[in-house]
């Protein structure tokens, strides 16, 4: 009789239970690993809810514009198989200890967006197989020490945009696998030199948008594979740069003394010091390998002649706004590579454009308010064939001169138009929106209000993504990871080698060098770019043949094992969503 009753029961609470049906069109294309769910509402855990599928096996779970005051436990129940859960955005406050017991297969989970306060410990016990994790954009004021202690195999992690001040010593110690971690735009105010020590395999760090006041050496060093350190909007007074790094964003800090742990075996190309206290950039200027270089808002002051000597690759130079009077000949004698060249906002009352004359690559260039007079504009074609945008804004242009500069811009199609956000002025007296005054008593100076950013982003961009497919797709074995990160700089350094060649030959040509030693040297670098060319070729398709046989690997990790039919036949099929 009682068991009667239960089952009477059961089936009465079951007969109210809110269903939810998946939509299994994915950008208009009906996928039948896709599950949309919208328009869910879970206040408590314990409510009776169901979720169906018209495919029984969906691996990947999406919800839009519902409100998960919990993420409810039986969708794991329900769909052991799920790989990826996105609940962005959902109004999830709470994650129960037991509310991923279930979730065995889960690989990628993203909870960003919610009003999550807290992280208690062992809160992802069941994720053993979680590669991804983003908790970002939450209330987050506390990660509890074990919080993190059962997501073993976690490759990308998330915890940017929260109201985190301190973390404990031991958060990330039994994440191995670790290769990106985000704990920008918190409140973080120390990083213990301990904290990452097991984490050797980090490659990609972004502590931006905290209120750190220092990172001790032994800290970085540490991170051996450390490729791309992110510190800008920090409270920095000092840095050391550790050899590995290839990327170094530390804008808007207090930095005044920045040196490198050993220029000889530096590997940065990419350097952003933007708005610091720096006044000596010698530290600075020996590290051979820097192609993008942002210096601009310090009170750097006067250049040595020799400051940029050894500086051969620099493409991108933004000197904006630090305090110099004169470009001295000789300064940028050895930038031939040099595309982007920044003056702006400087006290060069007086230019003389040949100081130039070494950098014939150049092809943006901006001397923006300087408060110059006039500048010899017509050495520029023979100077910088490759020129292609002039910055003329904010000086002391008389309105007849201007208009003469303009002329001369647009017969050469060099672009004058602003690019920056205290450009155009229309309510003054201008030529094209560049201001100029008609007489002496007319003109006035101006300030500039923001620092704007001039690097080459297509490249940082595409190098990013580059790092960051590694980064995501590796999390098999340490020694394939460390293998596919030095094959990185591998084709990152015989990238550079062969530009150089190329450089080369192309000055060859315009040399118009003739006769057979000119023909063998030409033919001689040429040479050594196949072979450099193959050689990369050669370390790609290892690459590939080592990713291969990862992703065989997770493919066998992935084998479903079901039941069909009333004959209990057994059946294995390899399915990646």
């Amino acid at each position: 009789m009682f068991l009667l009753r239960s089952i009477l029961l059961g089936f009465i609470g079951r007969s109210f239970a809110i269903i939810y049906d998946c939509n299994n069109f994915l950008n208009g294309v009906y996928n039948i690993r896709y599950c949309a769910l919208s328009n869910v509402t879970v206040t408590h855990d314990a409510e009776e809810v169901v979720f169906r599928s018209e495919y029984p096996r969906p691996y990947y779970f999406e919800f839009s514009d519902s409100k998960l005051t919990e993420i409810p436990r039986i969708m794991f129940t329900s769909f052991p198989e799920m790989q990826n859960l996105d609940v962005t955005r959902s109004q999830v406050e709470n994650i129960n200890k037991y509310t991923f017991e279930q979730a065995k297969e889960l690989r990628y989970l993203n909870i960003s967006g919610n009003r999550l306060s807290v992280l208690n410990n062992f809160v992802f016990k069941g994720c053993d197989k979680l590669v991804r994790l983003d908790v970002s954009n939450n209330r987050l004021s506390e990660v509890k020490e074990k919080a993190l202690h059962d997501l073993p195999k976690i490759d990308h992690l998330d915890l940017s945009g929260n109201l985190l001040e301190q973390l404990d010593e031991g958060l990330f110690s039994k994440l191995t696998l670790l290769s990106y971690l985000s704990l920008a735009n918190n409140r973080i105010s120390e990083i213990h030199d301990r904290m990452l020590e097991n984490c050797t395999l980090i490659a990609f760090l972004d502590l931006r948008g905290n209120r750190i006041h220092r990172l001790s050496d032994t800290f970085l060093s540490s991170l051996t594979y450390l490729r791309v350190l992110v510190l800008d909007d920090n409270r920095l007074t000092s840095l050391v740069i550790p050899q590995q790094l290839t990327k170094l964003l530390a804008s808007k800090n207090n930095i005044s003394s920045i040196y490198a742990e050993d220029s000889t075996k530096s590997q940065l190309y990419l350097m952003t010091l933007s708005r610091n206290n720096l006044n000596d950039i010698r530290n600075i200027t020996v590290l051979e390998t820097l192609s993008i270089l942002d210096l601009s808002f310090n009170p750097i002051g006067p250049l040595h002649l020799t400051s940029f000597l050894k500086l051969k690759k620099l493409n991108d130079l933004n000197l904006e706004a630090t305090q110099l009077k004169t470009i001295e000949h000789g300064i940028f004698t050895q930038q031939s590579k040099l595309r982007r060249l920044d003056l702006s906002y400087n006290m060069l009352q007086k230019l003389d454009i040949s100081v130039l004359t070494s950098t014939p690559n150049l092809e943006t260039l901006f001397i923006d308010g300087n408060g110059l007079l006039d500048f010899n504009y017509e050495h520029i074609p023979e100077l910088f064939p490759n020129l292609t945008y002039l910055g003329l804004f904010a000086n002391s242009w008389n309105c007849s001169y201007l208009t003469s500069l303009v002329r001369f811009c647009n017969r050469n199609k060099i672009t004058i138009g602003t690019s920056k956000n205290y450009g155009e002025i229309t309510h003054l007296t201008n030529v094209q929106g560049i201001y100029c005054a008609s007489s002496n008593k007319d003109r006035i100076q101006f300030q500039p209000s923001l620092a704007i950013s001039h690097l080459d982003e297509n490249f940082s961009q595409e190098e990013d993504t580059q790092l960051k497919l590694i980064v995501a797709n590796v999390t098999s074995t340490e020694f394939e990871y460390k293998l596919m990160v030095e094959l990185l700089d591998m084709i990152r350094n015989v990238n550079a080698s062969n530009a150089d060649r190329l450089d080369e030959v192309q000055k060859m040509v315009l040399r118009g060098g003739r006769g057979c030693d000119a023909s063998h040297a030409v033919g001689f670098q040429v040479f050594i770019m196949l072979i450099l060319s193959m050689i990369l070729v050669l370390n790609v398709g290892f690459l590939l043949y080592v990713q291969y046989n990862a992703n065989a690997r997770r493919a066998v990790d992935r084998m479903i094992i079901f039941k069909r039919g009333e004959t209990a036949s057994i059946q294995t099929q390899m399915e990646d969503f």
